[in-house]
């Protein structure tokens, strides 16, 4: 049995739907998480009556996560890679899985 390994995916939220294509196009499962991300970006946000915007400290961003053999690492990575494309400043996250059981 090969070892397996969680990639969490952490992207924009317009390029979820392609993330999960390419995912499902490879047979993999995976789950959604919503987020906020406090990093160098800044995001804005309506306040009042939709009359003006306000800046905010954090940006709405998803975390896609799924397991897969530790084989399949690189292919699955290098798919997710083309799907978000080179504008997207996307993180793939590699951890083990000490278990996996299927039911």
């Amino acid at each position: 049995m090969s070892t397996m390994k969680r990639l969490a995916v952490l992207v924009k939220n317009e390029k979820v739907d392609g993330v999960l294509a390419s995912l499902r196009e490879l047979d993999l499962d995976s789950i959604i998480y919503d987020v906020k991300s406090a990093g160098k970006g800044k995001g804005t946000a309506r306040s009042g009556r939709g009359t003006g915007t306000i800046e905010v400290a954090y940006v709405p961003r998803k975390i896609i996560a799924t397991v897969v053999e530790s084989d399949k690492i690189q292919d699955v990575s290098a798919m997710i890679k083309k799907t978000i494309g080179g504008e997207s400043k996307g993180v793939i996250i590699v951890s083990s899985v000490d278990d996996f059981i299927p039911f």
